[in-house]
């Protein structure tokens, strides 16, 4: 089995434990509910803060969706994927946070843990260079494009379910993320190795974390 496969099977695999959450949410089983906020709470409050950096407003907006997904279980529906709607969900709240705020600018607002604790400064200066780089060959990034770009790379979301999320078709996310990658490829190209070392270990420790 080759690695996509492996990927693509993990994948459908995930999505049938989660359709059985859904079934079982639906005929007020408490169990089931927490596993799926168990499995997803995190993710969604990174993913919140992209939209407001206060993580205590962040926690509030993933609690409400949670709240409202127990309060209106039987509307709930298996055979739809509870990945998209509890992501669309979250992002409608913070909006409608920042329109009563009246707030402009988005954060991405994922806070990273040191990469080098406990190396030599040597390394660690390397790696803390490395590190702004990245953010700074992200926060270049056209909006729409860096925040596809997150969505896939750090949130883990599948083309279609970022379209789902988005309102947008499956094809501009193809097409934006395409974007995204040659921009960021053209901005890290002189030290693209170390750069996706570095990149490599972020995208570990935010999915272990």
């Amino acid at each position: 089995m080759t690695p996509d496969e492996r990927l693509n099977s993990q994948s459908n695999e995930q999505a049938q434990i989660e359709s059985g959450w859904v079934i079982n949410i639906k005929a007020g089983n408490e169990a089931a509910f927490e596993m799926l906020f168990n499995f997803y709470c995190q993710n969604l409050i990174n993913f919140a803060r992209r939209y407001v950096t206060d993580i205590q407003i962040a926690e509030n907006i993933v609690q409400d969706v949670f709240s409202n997904v127990w309060n209106h279980r039987e509307n709930l529906n298996p055979s739809k994927m509870i990945k998209s709607y509890l992501f669309t969900s979250v992002k409608n709240e913070a909006l409608k946070v920042l329109r009563h705020r009246d707030v402009q600018t988005k954060s991405r607002g994922i806070l990273l843990d040191s990469l080098t604790k406990d190396a030599d400064p040597e390394q660690e200066l390397t790696a803390n260079e490395i590190n702004a780089e990245v953010h700074l060959a992200i926060d270049e990034l056209p909006v729409k494009c860096r925040e596809i770009f997150m969505m896939n790379r750090f949130d883990g979301l599948k083309y279609a379910e970022i379209a789902e999320v988005l309102g947008i078709s499956v094809k501009t996310v193809e097409v934006q993320m395409g974007r995204a990658l040659k921009k960021m490829r053209k901005r890290l190209k002189p030290f693209l190795t170390m750069v996706f070392i570095v990149f490599i270990l972020l995208i570990y420790l935010l999915i272990t974390n």
